[in-house]
């Protein structure tokens, strides 16, 4: 699906009604840009009033800022919009959920996904520990419908070996740039924590998807 943009627009001292405003997008590591300029607020927003708006946002080339080598993509995404009755120009910046970017063929066949894990280098592992999880996200077939609703997939899932009641996930995703994500995800029963494991070639993006996991796991 499109990525898209909330605004929450508020009129707050304006006398003159918030009814055409223009946005623009500095470069990310997303390479989003608007798809259109133009947001056109219908009916108009008058002093002490709000709205909303939505804005798509499309991959643009020219848009891409380059993460540098050994540093983790940033999630921000600096705004600028521009009220056109005043001239007043309003700079906010909102950081990018990154599951927006996982796209529905995202779910690896099972050998491609054993070879592709075993093929990537363990410097290229993330790691971390996710705990006070909500109840549905301590079951992996509930974590596994919740997941596959942001095209999250499970792949497979087994016992650990010689521990009671320890269970493995392992799970796919691929963004619409084409960047691929695997992680293991492992859970003990009666335990409300997740051990999390990620693995990409991407690793510049890597800290971005670990993070879409871990806050998807803490949601209800």
């Amino acid at each position: 699906g499109a990525v898209k943009l909330e605004l929450d627009i508020r009129n707050i001292s304006s006398n003159v009604p918030v009814s055409n405003l223009a946005i623009q997008l500095n470069k990310n590591a997303f390479g989003f840009s608007p798809g259109s300029q133009q947001v056109i607020c219908n009916p108009p927003i008058p002093m002490g009033g709000s709205g909303k708006q939505t804005v798509e946002l499309v991959n643009n080339p020219n848009m891409l800022v380059q993460v540098p080598a050994g540093q983790p993509a940033s999630p921000q995404i600096q705004v600028a919009v521009k009220n056109m009755a005043t001239g007043l120009v309003f700079y906010f910046a909102a950081n990018f959920a990154f599951e927006a970017l996982f796209s529905s063929d995202g779910a690896l066949e099972r050998t491609a996904f054993i070879e592709s894990w075993k093929s990537i280098d363990d410097q290229k592992e993330l790691f971390s520990t996710v705990s006070d999880l909500p109840p549905s996200s301590t079951d992996i077939d509930q974590v596994a419908a919740k997941f596959q609703g942001y095209n999250i997939f499970l792949i497979a899932r087994r016992p650990v070996p010689n521990a009671v009641g320890q269970e493995v996930a392992y799970f796919s995703m691929k963004t619409t740039t084409g960047m691929i994500f695997m992680a293991e995800l492992t859970f003990k029963q009666g335990v409300n924590a997740a051990k999390v494991c990620l693995k990409t070639e991407n690793i510049a993006y890597g800290v971005q998807a670990k993070v879409a996991l871990e806050t998807l796991l803490r949601s209800p």
